[in-house]
């Protein structure tokens, strides 16, 4: 496609931004909801809005910069979030322009904004090339007004996954003192501007999502807290049993292994469920890993010398083979869930293109392929069919 016909698609697709933003999260009893804007490991695809998804360009320039994507989910076509005719999108003159940043970039949707956070980073090192400071931009859902609203200081580092109410971020914020030790706390952060407002000490404890109208805690230690940011409340969810980690959690789902069982725990409620269909020896733990979970299914993998197969469970059921893999740098991955896209469909992460480049080694990123997507129904990715 010309850049003319590009450019001309994404002023239509701004046009139609305007009732697109996800409103602040309550239940029908006004109650706050916490919604993690990472998946528990911190891993960013990007921000969901209600008619498409934003992320950040796998493909950067030499000098680190890269660009704002945005995905109309109507045509399943992905372009540079920028209306300007003709334009190159390689300056900060382009709406969809970012610059490097050594910690990375978090894109969101936060309330009726689309929000860039610059996580910086307390371990740089020497690489020869420079960054930004942490901080917090803003803008308009098509890409316009964008602004700085917050800045941090260069010992300071925010941690990720983000989590929000449908106002506020909250994250663990690690701080560098000037005796080198570094000190961590979480914070809460009005993407609008202002100083982060401390809730808690955190100790060897990182923030791993929300459930309800409570923030998720993982300590080293394999123990799962609950804290409540408006009583300052904690309360113990889960503690593995064993050192190894056999446990994941997806949105408010945990999903873990006990005495060779998979469960899975809801954390807005307490109800534990047990998927009493399948048994794993003690020779399997070793090449474990759960993948996906919801309030009914989990899907595993069990990797051994010779062999990598995934398994879906649900209830008393026996293990179904789920086959929704693809491959990329001749390795076996799993179909990834984004985001939900209405009330019956996933976004969904179905390969990944080759990384581009001359120089790859010189790039500043660590180099990854481009996520390829695919709309497909929730019942078809749980049965593992694979989309048409």
């Amino acid at each position: 496609m010309k850049r003319s016909q590009v450019s001309a698609l994404a002023l239509a697709v701004t046009m139609t931004l305007a009732g697109c933003a996800v409103s602040p999260a309550e239940d029908s009893s006004g109650t706050v909801q916490f919604t993690a804007l990472q998946q528990s490991s911190g891993w960013n695809y990007g921000g969901a809005g209600l008619e498409g998804f934003y992320s950040v360009s796998a493909q950067c320039r030499e000098d680190g910069s890269t660009n704002l994507l945005y995905l109309d989910y109507a045509t399943m076509q992905q372009i540079p979030l920028c209306s300007q005719p003709n334009c190159s999108h390689d300056t900060d003159a382009c709406t969809s322009y970012l610059p490097y940043s050594a910690g990375g970039i978090l894109c969101s949707v936060v309330g009726e904004q689309l929000v860039l956070v610059f996580p910086g980073n307390l371990y740089l090192g020497d690489t020869g090339t420079d960054t930004v400071l942490p901080h917090i931009e803003t803008m308009v859902l098509d890409g316009s007004d964008r602004k700085t609203t917050v800045t941090l200081g260069a010992n300071q580092e925010i941690s990720r996954p983000l989590v929000t109410d449908g106002q506020f971020l909250y994250t663990r914020l690690n701080t560098t003192t000037q005796d080198g030790n570094t000190t961590a706390q979480l914070v809460r952060m009005d993407p609008a501007g202002g100083e982060p407002e401390a809730l808690c000490d955190l100790n060897q404890e990182w923030l791993r999502g929300g459930a309800g109208s409570r923030l998720i805690l993982w300590d080293a230690d394999q123990t799962y807290t609950a804290y409540d940011p408006a009583t300052g409340e904690r309360a113990a969810l889960y503690q593995a049993e064993d050192a190894l980690i056999y446990s994941n959690l997806f949105d408010s789902t945990l999903a873990y292994l006990q005495d060779g069982v998979f469960h899975l725990k809801d954390l807005t409620t307490g109800e534990d469920t047990t998927l009493g269909g399948y048994r794993v020896s003690e020779e399997e733990k070793i090449g474990l890993s759960i993948l996906d979970a919801d309030e009914e299914h989990l899907i595993f993998r069990l990797e051994t010398a010779d062999s990598s197969t995934c398994f879906m469970l649900t209830g008393d059921q026996a293990p179904q083979p789920w086959n929704l893999v693809y491959t990329a740098s001749d390795m076996t991955m799993p179909y990834e869930r984004v985001t939900a896209v209405g009330d019956d469909q996933y976004l969904v992460v179905t390969g990944q293109t080759a990384p581009q480049g001359s120089d790859l080694q010189a790039n500043p990123y660590a180099v990854t392929g481009a996520p390829q997507y695919r709309l497909m129904s929730q019942a078809d990715y749980w049965n593992s069919t694979a989309p048409k």
